[in-house]
């Protein structure tokens, strides 16, 4: 994976995980003490995962009102929400400084590509955010926009680019029987789904950021 591409994924992830659970602050810090991803500057190595929140008046990089693609639920703004402070940082790694993402670079720079998030909420999050950040820089592009059960895309039809989004709560799969809901660690056939793709996005259901009757509720976990 390129790293334009893992940049943006980083910065995406690092924004949704901080402002979706502010509360887990105590298991961020302790997982990025065990984090040593890293990616080439100049000069020496900089990890993405050490830096802090800075206030930057030219963000955010895309208006929600705006996007066609974004999900009712993420368009703060239309539903009344009046401060816009939250918007307004980003996030800089201590060791480096990360390039402002540039949508028309990143086009250009993946011409005729398929990237698919998997995943739930956040992965959700990440496509929204990819396809408004891209939007906001042409416009005038054209798009094509399909969804289908767990299936969604976008295309910018004028660069041959496609984002998916392929949406499930755990990356194997999920049975029912008379016993309840079964996971099947050595099974994913919805795996066929993601054939095809030069990258592969994947996030798991957040389940250890929930408790008591909010924790899911597995019957058993078995090899078929």
């Amino acid at each position: 994976m390129d790293s334009v591409l893992v940049v943006v994924l980083h910065a995406l992830f690092l924004t949704l995980f901080l402002f979706s659970h502010q509360t887990k602050a105590e298991i961020f810090n302790s997982f990025i003490n065990e984090t040593s991803f890293e990616v080439s500057k100049t000069s020496g190595t900089c990890n993405l995962f050490r830096g802090k929140w800075v206030y930057d008046a030219s963000y955010p990089l895309y208006d929600p009102s705006t996007c066609p693609f974004i999900d009712p639920q993420f368009n703060c703004q239309k539903h009344g929400r009046k401060d816009k402070l939250y918007m307004k940082y980003r996030w800089k790694p201590f060791s480096c400084n990360l390039q402002r993402f540039n949508g028309l670079n990143f086009l250009m720079g993946h011409i005729g590509k398929k990237i698919m998030f998997v995943g739930d909420s956040l992965s959700l999050n990440q496509f929204n955010s990819l396809a408004c950040m891209i939007h906001s820089a042409v416009p005038n592009s054209r798009t094509t926009f399909r969804q289908r059960d767990a299936l969604q895309s976008v295309t910018f039809e004028d660069y041959g680019l496609e984002l998916f989004l392929y949406r499930t709560a755990y990356l194997v799969d999920l049975d029912h029987n008379k016993a309840g809901r079964v996971l099947k660690l050595d099974s994913i056939t919805n795996g066929e789904a993601w054939r095809g793709m030069d990258m592969l996005i994947f996030n798991t259901w957040h389940w250890w950021t929930h408790t008591g009757s909010s924790q899911p509720r597995i019957i058993d976990c078995i090899k078929t």
